[in-house]
């Protein structure tokens, strides 16, 4: 009797347990919608086109709109975290105790809304940290509900967030890697058969409204020695330049400005934004203006001029207590930087593909900020429409950055080693 009943108690919570991932599903799918929409809305309303659409001049009006939306932004994320109220990371989700960091429902759908609303606004960082924050809180409200345990209530709060990326973006395959390789998912059949149906079901329903046409019009990448050696140089020079602007985005997020100073310094940035916007007007938005602008053809200094922008801004904006993501705003600089590099290289090699140097661009930069190889090569495919033939180069490109990064970080664990040391026996003298 006592075995019956436990093996009753055990399909029960099984049962609850496929019910929550099957409800993420629908909330990660519906919500990648409603998102989407609210962008498409936004950009729109102020920009008369979205972020398909190239770049155009900004407006008087456009202008003081982009001023507004700092003003607007920075007071609704002051009130939001005013009086010890805070936003919960998802990260910080996944490491609470069973009674810790519990998102406020409220506090958490306008901050959500709010991400993409600024995004469309103008605002110079990625709108995919709102649809995986969705995803994640209604699976960590549902697991709650159906009395899920601890485990498995991380378990569900990987698959939200991961659902709402593909849900978004409708890019399946490369969420299910973002699961185990950026929220650090444990690899087991179980965790590999959840987050594989959450995110395929909420890419499905997201998909009835949200096009898997590709974001960016660009050309193949090439598949010969040439490209390979390529791959090789922009992998060693681009992972530097990436693991610098990772470092700096964790620092400038991990000292976010969340007081009263958020009423100036974010309305600040907005402005210094909306100026720069009117002489290079690619810089607005999550980074798909700028992409597409590369891939379409523009000027050397122009690019130059308009990627060191794009990451200071990104910076200031993060810094100055707006949030968000930086995968697309990443997937621009290394577009832009294998550009660059490749320009020059065809001073001595004229029929290097230009296209093939952007999206290796892209791939290293994405993996290095991410650290996530396998997720950058999946969005680079998704995002381009690349076919099987890319995946050698992405690969090998990746393969190196992550070498380089490696050799990277071990010579400064022993510089700091070693000046440690020094100063040490300075001191015992």
């Amino acid at each position: 009797m006592l075995s019956q009943n436990k093996q009753f108690k055990k399909r029960a919570y099984w049962l609850r347990f496929s019910i929550t991932l099957l409800l993420t599903s629908i909330v990660a799918g519906v919500g990648g919608i409603l998102l989407h929409d609210l962008l498409e809305l936004v950009e729109g309303m102020i920009f008369g086109h979205g972020e398909s659409t190239g770049a155009q001049p900004v407006t008087t009006l456009q202008f003081t709109i982009i001023l507004l939306a700092g003003s607007i932004s920075a007071f609704i994320w002051f009130v939001l975290q005013d009086k010890n109220r805070q936003i919960i990371s998802i990260k910080s989700q996944l490491k609470a105790a069973d009674d810790g960091d519990r998102p406020i429902l409220w506090i958490h759908l306008i901050h959500i809304f709010l991400q993409v609303a600024s995004v469309g606004a103008g605002s110079p960082i990625g709108k995919e940290g709102a649809p995986r924050e969705l995803g994640a809180l209604g699976a960590g409200r549902i697991s709650d509900r159906m009395a899920l345990t601890l485990k498995d209530r991380r378990l569900a709060i990987v698959c939200g967030a991961s659902a709402g990326l593909a849900a978004v973006y409708q890019v399946p395959i490369a969420s299910i890697f973002f699961a185990f390789e950026t929220l650090g998912l444990g690899l087991s059949f179980l965790n590999l058969i959840s987050v594989s149906g959450t995110v395929i079901l909420a890419s499905f329903i997201a998909g009835t409204v949200i096009p898997d046409t590709p974001l960016y019009q660009s050309g193949q990448v090439v598949l010969d020695a040439k490209t390979c050696g390529l791959a090789v140089l922009l992998a060693i020079l681009i992972t530097p330049l990436a693991q610098l602007f990772r470092h700096l985005t964790q620092k400038a997020q991990a000292s976010k400005v969340t007081t009263k100073s958020i009423l100036w310094k974010l309305p600040l940035t907005f402005l210094l934004l909306a100026c720069f916007s009117l002489y290079f007007p690619e810089i607005l938005g999550n980074g798909g203006a700028l992409a597409q602008a590369v891939f379409d053809g523009t000027g050397v200094w122009y690019a130059l001029a308009c990627v060191v922008i794009k990451a200071v801004l990104v910076l200031l904006t993060l810094k100055n207590g707006a949030y968000g993501g930086t995968l697309t705003p990443s997937f621009s600089i290394g577009a832009v930087l294998g550009f660059l590099i490749a320009v020059l290289c065809q001073v001595v090699f004229p029929e290097l593909s230009l296209i093939s140097a952007m999206l290796i661009g892209s791939s290293v930069f994405l993996t290095i900020t991410m650290n996530a190889p396998l997720t950058a090569v999946g969005l680079v495919v998704s995002f381009t429409g690349q076919s099987f033939t890319a995946l050698p180069i992405l690969l090998l490109a990746v393969i190196v950055a992550f070498a380089t990064k490696t050799i990277i970080e071990h010579i400064e664990r022993n510089y700091y080693v070693n000046s440690y040391r020094s100063q040490t026996r300075r001191n015992r003298r």
